[in-house]
């Protein structure tokens, strides 16, 4: 006769061992996410920061490059180490383009090829009272009608980017830098410090302690002068030139 064996089972050492190893494998997963989530984030915080300052960058230099001298209003290049105003030559937006009949309610606002834009940092005041800074804004006055434009009206705001809580500029007078500027002629160059984090309390802005972008932006229209509208092909006697 042949005897059967006993069906043997598994023994409660080898059950806790099971569990264990199962249970640290996925706690090594879900840690391994958490890291990769967390990674994932980081790099694309990042890459937005940097794209922000790269529009922002190419931005403000394309329209300081442009700086104009409006002269009824004696308008130029004003401004602070903490913020701007530029009269800026541009081409007017598309909506003007855009033929509309006699009957439409709304008509397109007029634009001018000459606007006042400007950069400042946005600072709010939250529900305890505290001020915090939330990003980087911009103003845009369209039409200059007056000396004095009221924001919400005359005056566009925009926040461009909530990834810049930190702006600095100075103004190259021809020999030095100066950390403002009032004239009605234009500098010869601005320079602009952006950050990502706000400036820390009782910190000059020349002493901000976190890593930064530095471009410095040359100003044509202060090399021409603004005496008189300048032709290509005829000297300052007025003939043609060679």
């Amino acid at each position: 006769m042949t005897g059967r064996h006993p069906r043997r089972g598994f023994s409660l050492l080898e059950v806790v061992l099971a569990v264990t190893l199962t249970v640290g494998l996925l706690t090594a997963m879900f840690g391994f996410y958490r890291h990769a989530a967390r990674v994932k984030d980081l790099v694309t915080t990042e890459v937005e920061r940097v794209g922000a300052v790269r529009a922002v960058m190419g931005l403000m230099t394309r329209e300081l490059r442009s700086a104009f001298v409006v002269r009824y209003l004696g308008q130029g290049i004003e401004g602070t180490d903490t913020s701007v105003r530029v009269a800026s030559v541009t081409l007017p937006s598309g909506a003007v383009w855009v033929e509309q009949g006699a009957a439409e309610a709304s008509p397109v606002p007029p634009e001018r090829d000459v606007q006042i834009v400007g950069y400042r940092v946005r600072v709010v005041e939250d529900e305890d009272g505290e001020l915090i800074v939330v990003g980087l804004d911009r103003t845009c006055q369209r039409l200059l009608t007056a000396r004095e434009a009221e924001e919400g009206q005359e005056i566009e705001v925009t926040l461009v980017t909530p990834h810049i809580r930190f702006l600095r500029l100075r103004y190259w007078d021809g020999s030095t830098w100066i950390e403002s500027w009032s004239d009605n002629a234009l500098p010869r160059a601005v320079e602009i410090v952006l950050g990502y984090k706000p400036l820390p309390e009782d910190v000059e802005p020349v002493d901000y302690p976190y890593p930064t972008h530095r471009r410095v932006v040359s100003i044509p229209g202060a090399a021409r002068g603004q005496e008189g509208t300048v032709i290509r092909g005829l000297d300052e006697a007025g003939g043609m030139g060679r």
